[in-house]
């Protein structure tokens, strides 16, 4: 990429002004509404609503024309009917606009020659100096330009070192309130659609160059020119860490794909062979990508020793499987540490050997400090902590009087283990993961999922990833060994 693209992209992540065309006197139309979402994220450029009817929207006056704006333009966002976008793009082009998303369908995606007729002449005029995102996107979003995508007012306003490029608006939108809930800070986000310009290629071999991006995540249906793609894909892990969600990968899903952006999907094998040649991380669904990226984000080592800590036979043998299965290791603690841990378990029935089984999930957290300061000694790379919710909770009152402790409230006891973690924390190299597992289910029991969210936030807060299940625990370090195979 030349710098003056480079530049041209930066002025649109971090625009002074926004033109932006469609209904945008219209509520409820898809211009109206990102506007409107521009207004409610904060951002403080200008904004031109331009339609030829004139008059106002809200406390913005609408332009008639591009011509009439007196200030810098540095995106257009369009929403236009297909066939009059190329008029629009070419006075964005003659006005200087470095570039512009446009939001429209109705172009290569429906396989008619006429629609792809028209994203042709979209592809002309952007050779000609003006970038594109699009068609049939939903756009670029950037909390260090204040601007986001038309769902996207209520994601974070904390920039972050987390890209994503998404083939896909709902995936774009997904991960937007994902990452919030995961504590992943976004750099810059694009859903780019069919990609006529600024396509999967162009935009890893942005964000490879990118100061503000550490890692990288990809939705893609497909790409143009597989070659060039590899080419970049490799320069690009060399520097940061990539994740990829290939979507379309079986017939069912290559037709779906062909129909969604007009992509040509690839074979899997192809496909995992390709990425797995080019250093990026292959996974399946948001769920993945999300823990993905989590990992990348937390943990420090990419080993694959695991201790395991936590109330429960069975989910200790779980868990076990679970690491046999992901290529992930549990080695057996020593005599030494197995002898100084049955100190705190002097009736029989919990196992010492990895992993840990406590007995109870309400420990006290002292006794739970303690325990973890043993395993600090262990050759192992990650401590997983299993917490089980729903009897913390609920059932903490008996489970603590039955072991004759206090019976403080759910939060105060994660906030008591937090600290005794970020402790701990300061005397290793080890990382440490926790597991909110949540059997909580029914309609009077929304008091274990709100506690979960509230302090699932408050640990990733002090770099302590959490995880909903063992499966996406496990999950998420595989991916982070994967980086090394």
């Amino acid at each position: 990429m030349t710098s003056e693209d480079h530049l041209k992209l930066e002025r649109m992540f971090k625009p002074r002004g926004i033109a932006l065309f469609g209904g945008v006197n219209t509520p409820g139309s898809f211009g109206h509404l990102i506007m409107m979402a521009q207004v409610r994220y904060g951002y403080s450029g200008r904004l031109y609503p331009i339609s030829p009817k004139g008059g106002t929207v809200g406390d913005y006056r609408i332009y008639t024309s591009l011509d009439e704006v007196d200030g810098p333009v540095d995106l257009a966002s369009i929403s236009l009917p297909a066939r009059l976008v190329p008029q629009v793009l070419r006075q964005c082009l003659d006005r200087g606009v470095a570039g512009a998303q446009i939001q429209a369908s109705g172009f290569a995606e429906t396989g008619e020659p006429e629609t792809k007729a028209l994203q042709e002449e979209l592809v002309a005029i952007a050779k000609q100096g003006i970038r594109v995102v699009g068609p049939n996107c939903f756009g670029i979003h950037c909390p260090a330009g204040g601007i986001t995508l038309l769902p996207g007012s209520d994601f974070s306003r904390v920039p972050g070192g987390t890209a994503l490029i998404s083939q896909s608006g709902g995936v774009a939108t997904d991960f937007g309130h994902e990452a919030r809930r995961a504590g992943l800070g976004i750099s810059k986000l694009v859903s780019y659609g069919n990609g006529c310009d600024l396509d999967a290629v162009s935009l890893l071999e942005y964000f490879c160059d990118d100061p503000e991006t550490e890692q990288i995540g990809a939705y893609l249906e497909g790409v143009s020119d597989g070659r060039r793609f590899l080419e970049v894909l490799k320069r690009t892990t060399a520097k940061k860490p990539v994740v990829i969600w290939k979507a379309g990968l079986s017939p069912l899903g290559r037709r779906a794909a062909q129909s969604h952006t007009g992509s040509l999907a690839g074979g899997e094998a192809v496909w995992k062979g390709t990425l797995r040649q080019a250093g990026a991380v292959m996974v399946e669904g948001l769920d993945e990508l999300i823990d993905a990226l989590c990992a990348y984000k937390y943990l420090k080592t990419r080993g694959r020793r695991l201790a395991m800590v936590g109330g429960g036979g069975a989910i200790g043998v779980f868990t076990s499987d679970l690491a046999y299965r992901y290529g992930l290791e549990m080695p057996t603690f020593s005599p030494e540490t197995q002898t100084r841990l049955r100190e705190y378990f002097p009736t029989p029935g919990n196992s010492m050997a990895n992993p840990l089984d406590t007995g109870t999930p309400v420990l006290a957290v002292d006794i739970m400090a303690k325990l973890l300061d043993i395993l600090l000694n262990e050759p192992v790379d990650v401590i997983v902590i299993m917490l089980l919710l729903r009897p913390l909770e609920i059932e903490i009152g008996t489970f603590a009087g039955m072991m004759g402790l206090e019976a403080p409230p759910s939060g105060q006891y994660l906030r008591a283990l937090l600290d005794a973690i970020t402790a701990l924390k300061g005397k290793t190299d080890k990382d440490i993961l926790v597991v909110f597992d949540n059997r909580a289910h029914m309609a009077d029991e929304l008091g274990v999922e709100k506690t979960a969210r509230e302090w699932r936030v408050k640990y990733q807060e002090a770099d302590i990833p959490v995880f909903p299940d063992a499966i996406r625990a496990l999950n998420a370090v595989r991916c982070q060994v994967r980086r090394n195979d």
